[in-house]
């Protein structure tokens, strides 16, 4: 069973949310005994204190999810505590440092040693992605925009300040016979850094459940991260969803969890992801080649990921 603990989400008490899966906004979750408790390295509250008095009750888990930035992280007072956390989980307040990129298990296998750590990247629920729900509509507004283009190009996530606003909107610039397509939450303000232009489409949030259905629209995708080591460090969840929708995918060359891919195409500044993209929506339709998509989302299923972490925790036993 999981139980995820909450502050917020209007939720009182326990609320089951999926087999064997819970959330609470209840106390009770600490008195839980023998029960491994996970620590976010992105956590709002999570402190050294919290972490040292969760040991005593069972074994601990530091996710090493993300790179402590701030423009992930917020100010200056999270990001100590953030790194406070962190230093807690690498001198040996976590029995198990779970890295969810490359770039982060090296920082945490030289400070922690083998035993301790193990690499699980994001990953993908591949049925979610591949279900073609009849049931499922798609905004108005999009159908409409797909209609005046041969081409889209499409990126879900958070329109955030990890995103490159600058080369976007030469991207769209160099590009006005494709339409570009932006699915997402406005993080931090920041959707009027998308380029004002004709062929640019923000839609907003789509519901999860609708999300497929949308996506499914776009020829190929996009996750233009600005460079840096939050570009170096990330998996990004969407990469795998792209994988699982069959669709090519185009990133900044930064994203070393993206580029390890050789069906990945990427580009450093705004000529290179022009011709990326061109690159992309030339194999849109290649059977074999959307067929090798298919395999990587199933080699990184949530069922894999799963595997990988369940063995890490029962090796703590032996």
């Amino acid at each position: 069973m999981v139980v995820f603990r909450t502050m917020g989400d209007d939720v009182l008490g326990f609320r089951q949310v999926a087999e064997n899966v819970w959330i609470a906004n209840d106390a009770g979750v600490n008195a839980i005994p023998d029960a491994v408790r996970c620590f976010y390295s992105t956590s709002l509250l999570a402190t050294r204190e919290a972490m040292a008095a969760a040991r005593t009750r069972g074994r601990v888990v530091y996710e090493y999810i993300d790179h402590i930035d701030a423009s992930i992280s917020g100010g200056k007072g999270a990001i100590r505590r953030l790194l406070d956390l962190k230093a807690a989980a690498f001198e040996g307040e976590a029995d198990v440092i779970v890295s969810s990129a490359t770039a982060l298990h090296k920082e945490a296998l030289a400070e922690c040693g083998d035993k301790r750590c193990v690499c699980v990247p994001n990953g993908v629920d591949v049925a979610h992605y591949r279900a073609a729900r009849q049931d499922v509509s798609v905004p108005p507004a999009l159908t409409q925009f797909r209609g005046r283009y041969k081409h889209i190009v499409g990126y879900f996530g958070a329109i955030a300040p990890w995103l490159w606003y600058e080369v976007v909107e030469q991207v769209c610039a160099d590009m006005p016979d494709v339409g570009f397509v932006f699915i997402g939450p406005d993080y931090s303000g920041c959707v009027p850094l998308l380029p004002q232009r004709a062929n640019v489409l923000y839609l907003g949030p789509v519901n999860y459940a609708q999300l497929p259905a949308s996506a499914r629209l776009f020829d190929a995708c996009f996750i233009p991260f600005k460079p840096g080591d939050v570009a170096r460090s990330t998996s990004p969840l969407k990469l795998y969803e792209y994988f699982a929708l069959e669709k090519p995918v185009v990133v900044t060359a930064d994203m070393n969890e993206c580029t390890v891919y050789p069906e990945v195409f990427s580009g450093g500044d705004a000529a290179g992801l022009t011709v990326a993209i061109r690159q992309a929506l030339n194999v849109c339709n290649d059977q074999a080649y959307r067929e090798r998509l298919r395999t990587l989302a199933d080699q990184n299923s949530w069922d894999v990921r799963a595997a990988v972490y369940a063995d890490k925790l029962q090796s703590l036993e032996s």
